[in-house]
């Protein structure tokens, strides 16, 4: 995207995951790399829906490999940090949705490559699906999530090589990203995939599926604070009956980092 590489040539975070993959593979085998990497992170509002193994099949069925996985836990930084460029039209009431998203438990980083030979984020970020159901298409990843609404999209994967790059940064500490990023060339070399269910069942030991809660007819919107205190199966049920009633997106965005954005409402 036009005016995208020279925003992450200033982003610190972009230049932290470079730091990172060059550092491990030397800076020819870190551009294939980037290239050849799709990162997802299967969220905390999937593995409380109970779809998260369902998103793992899917993915495996539309010709994607798994080449590494870790459990990740974002805090209330990490969270602005991971979609600082994409909140341009976020409501504060978005936000701290997003926080009490990440306050449930950990996701699943997973990297994934299709041998295609082209950019798997490109490929994987069609294979994902909309945001918005309305306008999703039947079979995608976010489909096959079951996602109900803007706010719980279930998965979260990189647009582009450049994004591989950066939210490595952001998702991972250094030690975890040297770990994750050997793990995932050894496999991109030899072809083999990862195995995902010892990671997949660390994630459900501290945050089991607990599936999609009903609203009942009547009740009112649940406060921030229901949000963040109680069991972890209150906080989700308040969580899906906020994000089915709360205001999504601002009508006047903030400032955008690259022209692209300027193209790309939600509105429209």
């Amino acid at each position: 995207m036009t005016g995208k590489d020279e925003v992450f040539a200033r982003d610190l975070l972009a230049q932290e995951g470079w730091a990172a993959l060059a550092g491990e593979l030397g800076d020819g085998e870190a551009h294939g790399f980037a290239e050849s990497v799709a990162l997802m992170w299967l969220r905390p509002d999937a593995f409380a829906a109970g779809s998260a193994r369902r998103v793992l099949t899917a993915t495996a069925q539309a010709g994607f490999r798994p080449v590494a996985a870790l459990p990740v836990r974002l805090d209330r930084c990490a969270v602005r940090a991971l979609w600082v460029y994409m909140c341009r039209w976020a409501t504060a009431e978005r936000l701290i949705l997003m926080d009490a998203l990440a306050a449930l438990g950990p996701g699943l980083l997973v990297l994934w490559t299709d041998d295609t030979g082209g950019p798997a984020s490109v490929r994987m970020t069609a294979a994902k699906g909309r945001n918005d159901p309305s306008r999703r298409q039947q079979g995608t990843l976010r489909d096959v999530a079951g996602s109900p609404n803007r706010a719980l999209t279930m998965l979260h994967t990189t647009d582009d090589s450049a994004d591989v790059v950066r939210e490595l940064a952001v998702l991972c500490s250094w030690s975890e990203r040297a770990e994750i990023i050997t793990t995932a060339a050894t496999r991109l070399r030899d072809g083999h995939p990862a195995v995902l269910d010892a990671a997949v069942r660390a994630v459900e030991s501290e945050l089991p599926p607990l599936g999609l809660p009903e609203r009942e007819a009547g009740t009112s919107a649940p406060s921030a604070y229901e949000l963040f205190t109680g069991p972890v199966d209150k906080r989700w049920a308040a969580l899906v009956a906020a994000s089915e009633s709360w205001p999504l997106l601002r009508r006047t965005p903030g400032p955008a980092a690259w022209p692209e954005q300027e193209t790309r409402s939600p509105w429209q």
